[in-house]
């Protein structure tokens, strides 16, 4: 098997697994009205900021959407963002593989959530949206250097070393956005969370007449 199709074999893999795991999570319908929403968010975020290569909030989006919600929703977040924005864009070989970019961004905000405690802290949040566009920038990268017909460490080097000023970008500007907006967008999805884990319970005592 090459390395193309062993690439996309494991890549298909992963990404019929993420969906699998969101969907025998059985959410909730508001929380899969909520998924669709921020994934159109962050999909119209990525088209708003086209003229500025690689700077653009949907990373942040998605990234806080998993700090909120979870792994499950967070992956379902970044990879309906990549399908959807690619509509704009451009289909092709490189949409699985941001599907799975953001998704990975996706559990990442889920992990981070129990690195911080809940917390929600603007710098440690904006320092991990911007490690994460790096490594969002890394996984293309490796796309690239997949699909190529040289698999040596120099073409990888050399695909790395030409997108490393378009990575910078990203990372840079995740930091600004999610120093911008990022707590607040955070905190509403977990008042949004927490009200649908509330339940009523009727009082001991009854209601006085």
């Amino acid at each position: 098997m090459s390395w193309v199709a062993g690439s996309f074999l494991v890549l298909a893999v992963a990404l019929a697994g993420g969906f699998a795991w969101y969907e025998r999570s059985r959410p909730r319908s508001e929380v899969v009205a909520l998924v669709a929403t921020l994934a159109g968010l962050a999909a119209i975020g990525r088209v708003a900021f086209a003229a500025l290569p690689n700077v653009k909030p949907t990373t942040d989006v998605v990234v806080l959407s998993g700090f909120a919600l979870g792994g499950a929703p967070g992956f379902a977040v970044g990879a309906v963002a990549a399908l959807a924005s690619n509509v704009v864009f451009g289909q092709g070989p490189w949409t699985p593989w941001q599907m799975a970019a953001w998704g990975i961004c996706g559990l990442a905000g889920a992990g981070l959530r129990r690195l911080m405690r809940g917390r929600v802290h603007r710098v440690r949040l904006a320092l991990a949206c911007g490690l994460l566009g790096l490594l969002y920038g890394a996984i293309l990268d490796f796309s690239t250097w997949v699909v190529g017909t040289d698999h040596g460490l120099a073409a990888y080097l050399a695909v790395s070393g030409t997108s490393l000023p378009f990575n910078v970008a990203h990372a840079v500007g995740n930091v600004v956005f999610c120093l911008a907006f990022g707590p607040g967008f955070a905190t509403a999805l977990l008042r949004f969370r927490d009200r649908l884990d509330a339940r009523w319970a009727p009082s001991p005592g009854g209601i006085p007449a």
